[in-house]
């Protein structure tokens, strides 16, 4: 209020003062002016402080600084080392990367691996961390990845996050180890390079060593023809000699089986007495056609009958094909005595049949009949 006041009384002094002072005083001014010389100067004026508009104009928003974030201090006691097994290996193979980290007690620890965008590499697996002590003060990290790419750094980058036990959860920075990567194939693949084939024989359209092969060729053939011949001829000749001549030495031959063959020691009495039969049927069927093999013994007899053949013959081999046939379909056994004695007569009966005249008694050239074992 007394401002104000004081003010108000100012601006009426002012106003009522008289004209003519008030020239006196514009008149006198002039000659109480210092000269420009003698006057002090001002002090500079501080330049003005840019305004925040200013600073956004002058800087721009491409030359702003990134803020970052401040690194986390980790935890007294806090360490690890890292380490690969195996230290080399080549693009595709499996390897494992670990690590040893001590952390203050009951600290969990887990590692977190960000995915490569290149795919150079990639983790197969979670990665297990396991605590080595009851304290878990000390733990063991392994991660399982694989390489494609040769040439890659010795150390990825990874985040351990680590949580307190009063559940302060800390995350820090950590190098995870990695192997040296090698190439499938060498560094210098032109030794590896495949060579065309070269000539070993020479020319292949050499005439005079054409003509030497083709001969070669031609002489072996031959060879295996005159052997494979040589062969046949051997094998015709061994069955030949095994074939008696005529049809008592084939009958003679079988009955010579028969007698080696110890069916009369085994008392196999339906093979031996089946060696007789074929013997004598063989034998008759040889002298007369119609008397074939495949007729009964019965009817054998009959034929033989009808041909007059004396009696005591007939006898003689309705008696042989009758105790082959009770061997043979009857099962009748025999002694060993009357079994030879059996066989002798057979032999006799072949050895003293008179043969048509048609039929030699021998052959020129005589051949040994082979008795089979």
């Amino acid at each position: 209020m007394m401002r104000a006041a004081a003010f108000l009384v100012a601006l009426v002094a002012l106003s009522a003062a008289p004209a003519p002072a008030q020239d006196s005083t514009s008149a006198a001014a002039p000659a109480q002016v210092r000269p420009r010389a003698t006057q002090p100067r001002r002090a500079p004026r501080p330049p003005a402080t840019p305004t925040r508009t200013q600073a956004r104009d002058t800087t721009g928003d491409t030359t702003r600084a990134a803020v970052r974030p401040p690194t986390p201090t980790p935890p007294p006691g806090f360490e690890y080392q890292s380490r690969t097994q195996p230290d080399t290996v080549t693009v595709g193979d499996r390897f494992e990367s670990g690590m040893v980290v001590n952390v203050p007690a009951g600290t969990q620890v887990a590692l977190e691996i960000a995915r490569d965008t290149a795919d150079r590499w990639r983790v197969l697996d979670a990665v297990a961390a396991t605590p080595r002590d009851s304290a878990r003060s000390r733990w063991l990290v392994v991660a399982k990845l694989v390489a494609w790419q040769p040439g890659l750094p010795d150390t990825i980058p990874a985040s351990m996050r680590l949580t307190g036990a009063d559940g302060r959860v800390i995350e820090l920075p950590v190098k995870l180890a990695f192997p040296v990567v090698r190439a499938v194939l060498p560094d210098d693949t032109t030794k590896w390079r495949v060579r065309p084939p070269h000539d070993v024989w020479g020319p292949s359209r050499d005439p005079a060593r054409m003509a030497l092969l083709g001969a070669l060729l031609l002489l072996a053939l031959l060879l295996l023809a005159l052997l494979g011949w040589m062969i046949v001829r051997a094998i015709r000749r061994r069955r030949a000699r095994a074939v008696p001549a005529n049809a008592r030495d084939r009958a003679l031959a079988q009955l010579e089986r028969a007698r080696t063959s110890g069916f009369v020691e085994a008392g196999n009495w339906k093979a031996f007495y089946t060696l007789i039969s074929e013997a004598l049927r063989g034998f008759v069927a040889a002298l007369e056609p119609r008397l074939s093999e495949d007729l009964t013994s019965a009817e054998v007899v009959e034929g033989m009958r009808a041909r007059g053949v004396p009696d005591e013959r007939v006898e003689t081999l309705e008696h042989l094909l009758r105790v082959s046939d009770l061997a043979k379909f009857a099962r009748h056994g025999r002694s060993p005595d009357d079994a030879r004695r059996d066989l002798d007569r057979a032999r006799e009966w072949v050895q003293t049949y008179p043969l048509p005249s048609g039929e030699p008694d021998a052959v020129d050239e005589p051949l040994a009949a082979e008795a089979a074992p």
